[in-house]
């Protein structure tokens, strides 16, 4: 990924229930959860489909949680 889509996905994250903080071509927050993601090693799509498994992750961990 560039650093121009890095950006942009941080721009658009929030509509999708995300929140995303980057330097650079780092992700270091995801949801306020450090973490250090080099996007520069995924192709866009990629890091998408690595985001939604993180959501559907999160999403199946609260569902049995759930009470």
């Amino acid at each position: 990924m560039s650093e121009e889509q890095v950006k942009r996905l941080c721009e658009i994250a929030p509509k999708y229930g995300l929140t995303l903080e980057s330097q650079g071509l780092v992700i270091t927050k995801i949801n306020g959860q450090p973490t250090q993601l080099d996007t520069a090693k995924y192709m866009p799509d990629q890091f998408v489909d690595l985001l939604a498994q993180i959501i559907a992750t999160n999403m199946k961990a609260d569902l049995w949680q759930w009470q």
